[in-house]
């Protein structure tokens, strides 16, 4: 699998001559949730939109441009991205539509963002049109980790189920002490609930019935012995495929993204051989059930995240499939910094006392 990676000093996804323009859009899973263009991101949505807006000069190509707000510092962004030698230019949002021809990768597509740019000047033609976001909504939902599964036509871990009304999901609860309740449109870790004792717990009702009226149902799945998460990362282009590597990282207790792991990619990819030896066929059979899929359908980064757990005979087993992203994701940004710029470390996204948010290398 070694001579699938590709993040390496001159690679970029979707490669075109057009100038590329890439912006962070972090409130982009919950204006999925919500379906329609007139959504506005809560406050601290907007807060990380503005405090981590140049996180995509990682992944973006030289020679690249990064659209940030229009009240970011432009000087301040300049800086930064000459000190950490990223040949990147910062622009403001309001600024893409003087560039003309640009592809415009943003860390997700959704209506929402396509009616911002659209009030920025941004031409119709550089932009997906209702068809395209209508697939990425759809594909986004967390019951494509069931359909995932179900083409994998292996028992590697128990399938997640869609459940509808409140009785069934408190049954659940009730059979699988543990188990994670997940809304269909939520991201890093929001809109997931972990249930230990659903009979005494208070909150577990009243967060079923609210998240089954706001979004209809909710993907109910077995808890399981946690060893390692990790994901791989991949782009989707012209009805194919292509692996783009591996993100190792570690999850909080409602698994959201805690710290991810920056080093070579041979180097995780070797670490987690050394815990799973049979991974590489794998995630040869996940790439081919995504040809199938999602990239007829769809253009642009995906990322699936995957398990590695205890199975209920002490060895290590591998859940294939916790949920699949349309949409750029930490994994890639992590997996850019160590193979693509030689950085090491542990990276975090922290939350300071005056509510702004740092992205640390450690």
């Amino acid at each position: 699998m070694s001579n699938y990676f590709t993040f390496g000093p001159n690679d970029c996804y979707l490669c075109s001559e057009m100038q590329k323009v890439y912006l962070f859009n972090p409130e982009h899973d919950l204006a999925l949730a919500h379906g329609a263009h007139n959504y506005t991101a809560p406050p601290f949505a907007r807060q990380l939109r503005h405090d981590l807006r140049l996180l995509p000069a990682w992944v973006a190509p030289a020679g690249s441009c990064i659209a940030v707000p229009d009240d970011a510092p432009i000087e301040d962004d300049r800086r930064w991205l000459n000190e950490h030698h990223l040949d990147i230019t910062p622009i403001p949002i309001s600024g893409i539509a003087d560039l003309g021809a640009c592809r415009i990768h943003p860390w997700g597509w959704d209506a929402a963002l396509r009616y911002q740019l659209l009030q920025a000047g941004v031409l119709p033609e550089y932009l997906p049109g209702d068809e395209q976001l209508d697939w990425i909504r759809r594909l986004s939902h967390r019951r494509t980790s069931i359909a995932v599964h179900q083409a994998l036509g292996e028992a590697f871990s128990p399938c997640p189920v869609e459940l509808t009304t409140v009785e069934e999901v408190t049954a659940f609860a009730t059979r699988h002490p543990g188990c994670y309740l997940k809304m269909p449109w939520s991201g890093s870790g929001k809109g997931i609930y972990r249930v230990i004792d659903p009979q005494g717990d208070n909150h577990v009702p009243r967060w079923i019935d609210g998240a089954l009226r706001r979004q209809g149902s909710l993907l109910c799945e077995v808890g399981l012995d946690r060893v390692q998460d990790f994901a791989i990362e991949c782009i989707c282009r012209d009805g194919s495929t292509m692996f783009m590597g591996y993100s190792v990282f570690d999850s909080d207790f409602h698994s959201q993204f805690g710290t991810g792991r920056v080093a070579p990619m041979e180097e995780l990819h070797e670490m987690l051989l050394g815990m799973y030896p049979d991974l590489d066929p794998v995630i040869g059979q996940v790439l081919m059930v995504i040809d199938n899929l999602i990239a007829p359908h769809y253009d642009g980064p995906v990322g699936i995240d995957m398990m590695l757990y205890w199975d209920e005979n002490g060895r290590i087993a591998l859940n294939p499939c916790v949920e699949v992203n349309l949409r750029m994701t930490m994994g890639m940004v992590t997996a850019a910094m160590g193979s693509r710029h030689g950085l090491r470390g542990q990276f975090k996204i922290v939350n300071d006392a005056s509510g702004h948010y740092q992205a640390t290398l450690q």
